[in-house]
């Protein structure tokens, strides 16, 4: 562990604020063995002589304990048939991990390590590394799904396991080896050969138990993970994030734990020693997820100079103008946001940032308030800019007495940011008054904290106008309206376009044809519950899903193939109106100028021929 991240969780808040250390000190730490930075806190007197104690007790047991470890896994590695170096790897990450929440233990005031929510009182630390475990354990059920049992699956599971639902030290260690012992190799290797548990009478040991239980043991792991994959990992990351600014700790331990977050993946992904293309790309994307939420928590905002604050918000600008589609929603954005540019020049004025989102589901309302966060934190609004999302279950109780606490503690979450109130209007209902009592509740802090927080409500059109007209209070409050409106066939098709291209991946000419046919009937026979954006996305997962299907159908395939879309992997309702298209329309030949590569162009469905710079050949625009 880095000697600068140990100093800068040395103290308390307010001593860590008093005597702070800037880079070039904590830098300097980097250099000093463990005894000499405790000492010189403790000479300081940031750190008590008990705590010193603690800290040095905990970093030997560690430090031993890994040591002992480090010596095991060759055989372990061997064994099992793991990569040595990945296992090494995570075996280093992951005792990082547990060798902080110790650290944290001793260092966190107890005052703090607490806070109080509608559901009791959580322990902040025992949050912190929960949701780690949850990143931990969800990279892992990615990197090996249900589908690829093997010896080296079960083998990481028990790995991550031990390390971070173990005590003690002597524990991990113990657990991280289990039975994978030279001795026990060849019965081990059953697991890799279709193992079939044994029934019977047959004289069982250790070895008979284990191989019995390994699938079953797996199977309840993956359930017991599969939550906060579907939610997504980069949102446990989040409420790291939020944890540790709730417990006024330093932001570089946001980063180190973005860099423990990257060790487990890179281990899992090369256990097996074989890095594949979906792995890769899984490992990007949650990278890039962490990453964004990193550069959103900016603690030092509040010291940076006028003409950074300038560029971070030309920055979000830049981010909301690459949506797609939605115009009229960006005109009214950078509306509100020049709006508080200027205000934030002038005396003091009564201002209300409130904000009323109408539309679709799908249609960017939660995209756009969380750059809305980020404007008004580059502008000197907020201090934090961060987005909480909610709905009608988070801030109504089921019983009498319920609701107000439970309101509160959304609120208190939000404050120096956006709370997000998706289908506000469902807080409305006949003969029913609890939800009337979270409205009051809300109404009451959005003006006691008026300073401090801006609410934003999402829903349905007409529902949201029936909504803000329930209540005087809420009609004098909410000033502001935006509309989304639905996505045209050619958006839905760049947004799905989009996700391929981050993720790698090509569509060829017949698939982007039919993509194109696909959301323009889906589009042309939409209701209600259209799904917009989240149509596309869910439209190109079943295109990757079938893509896989094909390409492990056929046995054999090349890396090219795994980047490749074909328009077999697009199953559609618009295929009878894609035939007669097809049918009808005109279609040209043109031929590439430098190769005589000859491509197909239609210009119903593609456009304009343009000239490319890049190949020199006439194509479609």
């Amino acid at each position: 562990m880095p000697g600068g991240l140990l100093a800068s969780i040395m103290g308390d808040p307010q001593s860590r604020r008093t005597q702070s250390l800037d880079n070039a000190a904590l830098v300097s730490f980097n250099k000093l063995p463990m005894p000499d930075i405790v000492s010189h806190f403790q000479n300081s007197g940031i750190i008590s002589n008990e705590q010193v104690s603690e800290l040095l007790a905990a970093d030997n047991q560690y430090v031993t304990s890994f040591k002992e470890l480090c010596r095991r896994i060759p055989e372990v590695a061997q064994v099992t048939g793991c990569d040595k170096k990945s296992v090494e790897q995570l075996a280093r990450a992951l005792f990082s991990a547990k060798l902080m929440a110790e650290y944290l233990e001793i260092l966190t005031p107890p005052q703090l390590s607490y806070e109080k929510t509608a559901r009791g009182t959580v322990d902040l630390l025992e949050s912190l590394f929960d949701s780690f475990r949850e990143i931990a354990g969800g990279a892992w059920s990615v990197f090996f799904p249900r589908t690829e049992f093997s010896l080296i699956t079960d083998a990481s599971a028990q790995f991550w396991m031990a390390c971070l639902y173990s005590s003690r030290t002597e524990e991990m260690v113990n657990g991280f080896v289990g039975l994978f012992l030279t001795a026990h190799r060849d019965r081990l290797q059953t697991l890799n050969r279709g193992y079939v548990q044994q029934s019977g009478m047959h004289l069982r040991d250790a070895i008979t138990e284990y191989l019995d239980n390994s699938k079953e043991k797996i199977s309840k792991l993956h359930d017991a993970v599969a939550d906060s994959v579907k939610e997504g990992l980069d949102r446990s990351f989040a409420e790291m994030v939020r944890v540790i600014n709730k417990l006024e700790l330093p932001p570089l331990l946001i980063f180190y734990y973005q860099f423990l977050t990257h060790e487990v993946c890179q281990a899992f992904a090369n256990m097996d020693g074989d890095l594949s293309s979906k792995e890769n790309r899984f490992i990007q994307y949650l990278l890039r997820q962490i990453s964004v939420i990193c550069e959103d928590y900016d603690a030092t905002s509040a010291s940076q100079s006028r003409a950074v604050a300038e560029e971070k918000l030309e920055q979000v600008l830049q981010e909301l103008d690459e949506l797609v589609g939605i115009a009229t929603v960006k005109d009214k954005v950078k509306e509100t946001a020049n709006f508080a540019r200027i205000a934030q020049g002038l005396r003091p004025i009564p201002t209300s940032y409130h904000s009323v989102y109408t539309g679709n589901p799908g249609t960017g309302k939660t995209t756009v308030a969380r750059l809305m966060g980020r404007i008004y934190k580059s502008l000197g609004v907020l201090k934090k800019g961060h987005l909480i999302e909610c709905d009608r279950s988070a801030l109504v109780g089921e019983y009498v007495g319920q609701t107000a606490p439970r309101t509160n503690a959304v609120v208190d979450s939000a404050l120096d940011g956006i709370l997000f109130i998706d289908e506000a209007y469902s807080l409305v209902k006949e003969h029913e008054d609890y939800g009337q009592e979270a409205i009051e509740t809300l109404l009451k802090r959005m003006e006691d904290d008026r300073d401090r927080l801006i609410v934003i409500v999402a829903g349905y059109p007409e529902e949201m106008d029936r909504f803000i007209h329930s209540n005087p209070g809420l009609q004098s409050r909410f000033n502001r309206f935006i509309e989304f409106p639905d996505y045209t066939p050619q958006e839905l098709c760049r947004i799905f376009a989009l996700m391929c291209r981050k993720n790698g991946l090509t569509l060829t000419p017949a698939s982007k044809e039919k993509v194109l046919h696909h959301f323009a009937y889906l589009h042309k026979e939409r209701g209600e519950n259209f799904g917009n954006a989240r149509l596309a996305r869910n439209c190109f997962e079943a295109v990757i899903n079938a893509q896989a299907s094909r390409l492990a159908a056929s046995g054999t395939f090349d890396a090219r193939a795994l980047t490749v879309l074909e328009a077999q992997d697009l199953k559609t309702p618009a295929q009878d109106s894609l035939e007669e298209y097809r049918k009808g329309r005109k279609g040209y030949i043109v031929k590439c100028t430098n190769c005589n590569q000859v491509y197909s162009w239609s210009p119903d469905l593609d456009g304009p021929r343009a000239r490319s710079p890049r190949f020199g050949v006439e194509i479609a625009a």
